[in-house]
This record gives structure tokens, C-alpha cells and sequence, in this order.
């Protein structure tokens, strides 16, 4: 009787052992899984800052342009200002004539 009982304490362990070994497997799997997807993940957080850095450059660049486009205008409204008055007083300068 003992023996049997040995026999399936042997059994039991042998099978649980397997069991451990097999669930461990599995568990491997799904942790080389999850790196797998945690380096995709970072590689895609990697593209997407970069897309945003170049965004970001070109939004300078834009702004910067702007800017330039701005200095442009308000030289050019100055100039007609400028005539504008000139103008004015030739005017005037005729009309006291």
C-alpha cells in the first residue's frame, strides 16, 4: 500500500512538474510577447517624436516667415504713409496757390 501511494505521490509530482515546466513556457512566451510589443511601442513613440520635432521645425520655420512677411508689410504701409502725406502737403501747397 505504501508503495502504491509512493507510486502516485511519484505520478502526481512527475505531472505537476511537467505542468510547472509547461505553464513556465507559456510564460516565457508572454513575456517575450510583451517585449516585443513594449519595443514596437517604444519604436512607434520613437517615430511619433520625431514627426513631432519635424512638425515643430517647420511650424518655426512658418512663424518665422510670418514674421518676415510681417516686417514687409508694415515697411510697405509706412512708404505709402510716407507718400500719402507728401502727397497731402503738395496738395495743400496747390491749393494755397
Amino acid at each position: 500500500m505504501r508503495i502504491s501511494k509512493l507510486s502516485k505521490a511519484v505520478k502526481f509530482g512527475a505531472l505537476a512538474l511537467i505542468f510547472a515546466l509547461v505553464a513556465g513556457c507559456a510564460s516565457t512566451a508572454e513575456i517575450e510577447r510583451a517585449q516585443s510589443e513594449a519595443e514596437s511601442a517604444a519604436q512607434t513613440a520613437q517615430s511619433a517624436q520625431r514627426a513631432a520635432d519635424e512638425a515643430n521645425q517647420a511650424a518655426q520655420e512658418a512663424l518665422e516667415a510670418a514674421r518676415e512677411a510681417m516686417r514687409a508689410a508694415e515697411a510697405s504701409q509706412r512708404c505709402c504713409d510716407d507718400v500719402r502725406e507728401e502727397l497731402d502737403r503738395a496738395l495743400e501747397r496747390m491749393q494755397e496757390k
